[in-house]
């Protein structure tokens, strides 16, 4: 079952992708591919950013993963004006914030962040916990709970985080906090077990393949653009 689909198209503009009330799995790398989050303090500059004006612009943040040269968010918005503002605001203040303790010029954060849109509850675990994974992707860590810069403690072991709004997928797992954290740990498990699942990077949909050949489709229309057989067979099957 297809997890998630670019479509193979070039770059288009994120107006085009997101829209008011959406799911969004944002992320974006440091200008040149630099470390610039590498250090605890920048971690902590961009957690801080995050969570001071994720209200003002209507955001909800429901997990995320501090990477040295990218994070991963994942989360709701309401309006789509706002959520553009709301990372212009945030990378721009965070910018200067590296700029100055570095004691550099120039860009830290690239200019086009990504942010795929998310369908269901299914969709919206496996694109989380996907976030939690990427320092054991990556090899940084043996497990998810040693990364202290990702939502995963807080979904499998119930650790407090002020930064993050309980994701109603989550919420729907069980009727208790243990049960909760059981399923979810269930899923990064899984995730790790059959690696092959965990690929949602350079995606414009993430969900059930009908939704994602749905949402193409319109795409192509805004477009004026035509939906090959080739990619809508992409899009549909086979499991992979």
């Amino acid at each position: 079952m297809t997890f998630a689909y670019s479509g193979g198209m070039a770059y288009l503009p994120r107006y085009e992708i997101v829209y008011d009330g959406a799911c969004f799995h944002v992320t974006w790398l440091c200008h040149n591919k630099d470390w610039l989050l590498q250090w605890e303090w920048a971690k902590r500059a961009y957690y801080d950013l995050l969570r001071k004006y994720k209200g003002k612009y209507g955001i909800d943040i429901y997990s995320y993963n501090f990477m040295d040269n990218h994070p991963h968010l994942v989360g709701h918005l309401t309006d789509k004006k706002e959520f553009s503002a709301f990372f212009r605001v945030v990378n721009s203040q965070f910018a200067r914030i590296v700029n100055k303790h570095l004691k550099r010029r120039g860009q830290v954060v690239m200019d086009r962040f990504k942010s795929p849109v998310i369908d269901s509850d299914e969709y919206m675990l496996k694109a989380m916990a996907y976030g939690d994974l990427n320092q054991h992707r990556a090899g940084k860590v043996e497990h998810p709970r040693e990364n202290e810069w990702s939502s995963y403690r807080y979904y499998a072991y119930g650790e407090e985080d002020p930064f993050i709004t309980p994701s109603p997928s989550y919420l729907a797992l069980g009727k208790t906090p243990e049960e909760r954290q059981r399923e979810y740990s269930a899923i990064v498990e899984a995730l790790i077990e059959h690696r092959r699942l965990m690929n949602i990077s350079h995606t414009y949909f993430i969900g059930d393949p009908d939704w994602v050949l749905k949402r193409y489709r319109e795409l192509c229309e805004r477009l004026g653009r035509k939906v090959t057989h080739a990619m809508a067979s992409r899009m549909t099957g086979p499991p992979g």
